[in-house]
């Protein structure tokens, strides 16, 4: 897959773009099934299935207040569109300057004066240019003029409802991973590095891998049963996400940690890239009377894991290979 930061700078070797705009947070089940499409639909008129996104997301620049929490990093949306297949995609710098360009000028200038597509599809809800003033019609009106084919793509829905990179963000913000995994067609994944901590479990017997990430969305404070992938390995875990209040003086001000106990892992993961997916939230973090009934039940959360994965995940500790 070629990726380039504008569509003045469209490699050779990529014609009659079918092409998809949009933010793609998640790349979760709506998107993948829109992504599909576009490619069997590339392969019949012997064209480049094509995907145009923004980085950072436009209200990062235009209302950072309001700005959602984004589901992946750029670098993970991009792996997931990789993998699907896509040829090429176009992941634009957005800034004031192009929040100013007026719909039809971006769609003239862009979309066909540089890009050059034999067809794009839109979501339902699709709007662009300055204050969002396209609309799908607009698109459409343009299309004709150029000479390029503008179509809406059905709509994926779970349970009656559309799917959609909002309802991710919800289900992962209220702990849902198990609901966020089938939005996604995947386990919710952070990825990052395992950094040094407090040694705290290790000094309790329960160690811990602590995962420094660039992800802005971290599940609800709770302990989940997770997947550690690390070397292309998949390990079956245990992981805290919270403040450690069993430990941490009562009133001090603690950060956030995400601490991962591998089962039956002995070995230094310090440094090593890492991802972490969330499969199912066993508890909320709560604060014990004393370190001994913390270990007591963090013995018993690795039994609910342990059960999980003999009967649920077919991986075994330390086995399974992507």
């Amino acid at each position: 897959m070629r990726v380039v930061n504008s569509p003045a700078e469209l490699p050779h070797g990529c014609p009659k773009p079918v092409a998809t705009i949009g933010n793609f947070d998640g790349m979760h089940l709506g998107h993948r099934q829109l992504m599909q499409d576009l490619i069997r639909r590339a392969a019949e008129v012997g064209g480049t299935a094509t995907v145009v996104t923004f980085h950072p997301h436009p209200l990062q620049v235009l209302a950072p207040g309001n700005a959602p929490r984004q589901i992946q990093t750029l670098q993970q949306k991009l792996d997931a569109i990789a993998s699907l297949g896509i040829q090429l995609v176009i992941v634009i710098p957005f800034d004031r300057a192009l929040a100013r360009t007026s719909a039809r000028d971006f769609a003239a200038q862009v979309l066909w004066g540089n890009l050059r597509l034999s067809e794009i599809y839109v979501g339902p809800n699709f709007a662009f240019g300055h204050r969002r003033e396209g609309s799908f019609g607009l698109l459409r009106e343009i299309g004709d003029e150029k000479g390029f084919h503008v179509e809406r793509i059905r709509q994926v829905q779970f349970r009656g409802s559309r799917v959609s990179s909002t309802a991710v963000r919800q289900a992962l913000l209220g702990g849902q991973v198990q609901l966020a995994r089938r939005l996604l067609g995947r386990p919710y994944s952070l990825a990052g590095e395992i950094v040094h901590g407090t040694a705290t479990g290790s000094n309790l017997r329960v160690p811990t891998a602590n995962l420094r990430t660039e992800n802005e969305l971290i599940p609800r404070m709770g302990v989940y049963i997770t997947i550690l992938t690390v070397e292309g390995r998949k390990l079956p875990a245990v992981t805290n996400v919270g403040v450690r209040p069993t430990v941490v003086p009562a009133g001090a001000e603690a950060p956030l940690t995400i601490e991962t106990h591998v089962l039956d892992l002995d070995r230094d993961l310090y440094g090593l890239k890492v991802n972490l997916g969330f499969l199912l939230r066993l508890r909320d973090e709560r604060r014990f009377e004393d370190k001994q009934a913390l270990v007591a039940q963090i013995r018993r959360d690795v039994t609910r894991a342990r059960r999980y994965f003999s009967h649920v995940e077919p991986v075994a500790p330390g086995m399974l290979r992507d």
